[in-house]
């Protein structure tokens, strides 16, 4: 029981430390869907007149990462009394896109106050994809506005984050790339692949 206990937390602790949060550079945003873009203050406004279900918003380009998380901050338009839908999806390296329909967002009047967001997006948005799950690496973050009637408004977002893998502190992807099997030894993980032994930081132990 206590080895058990002991292995529970050291996966934790391994999952803590191979983690680091990328703040997305919010002047690297790219106009979608005929909206325009105004950074103050690291707040991003996009400004979007959109027709019934139209979208529009802003895209950031993610270099091939192998995202875990997504964290935000949002706040929608006062003058908005219909419903507008607040998508929030990651693009995967097949062009899948990736959104939580738990989370049902919106940008209308009654979301008009700043409002923080944190989670991974597993569901596929309109068809996208015939992928049960997404296909890594991500390509794109994007927030978009997809009103149910014809809306003129804006939607601001700040304090844009990303949890990736620490590739400077996990185990190398040679050693996890294939079969590999985690010990404990004198209470201390190991990874064991192909008869040699490598510790939690991905060194050979000799």
């Amino acid at each position: 029981m206590k080895k058990s206990l002991l292995f529970v937390a050291a996966m934790m602790a391994a999952l803590v430390i191979n983690a680091k949060e990328i703040t997305i550079d919010l002047s690297q945003g790219v106009s979608t869907g005929g909206a325009s873009l105004s950074l103050k203050n690291n707040e991003l406004t996009a400004s979007y007149n959109l027709e019934q279900w139209g979208a529009g918003g802003v895209s950031f380009a993610l270099n091939n990462l192998d995202v875990t998380n997504i964290a935000f901050e949002f706040k929608g338009d006062t003058t908005v009394a219909a419903w507008v839908s607040f998508l929030v999806y990651l693009v995967d390296s097949e062009e899948g896109m990736w959104y939580s329909s738990a989370a049902d967002l919106s940008i209308s009047s009654w979301n008009a106050e700043w409002e923080s967001k944190s989670y991974m997006p597993t569901d596929i948005l309109w068809g996208s994809s015939t992928a049960e799950a997404p296909v890594k690496p991500f390509t794109a973050l994007v927030f978009i506005a997809n009103p149910a009637a014809a809306t003129a408004a804006t939607f601001a977002i700040r304090n844009v984050k990303i949890t990736v893998p620490d590739e400077e502190t996990s185990i190398n992807n040679t050693v996890v790339g294939c079969k590999a099997q985690k010990v404990i030894r004198d209470g201390q993980v190991y990874i064991v692949r192909d008869g040699k032994t490598f510790n939690a930081l991905g060194t050979e132990m000799k």
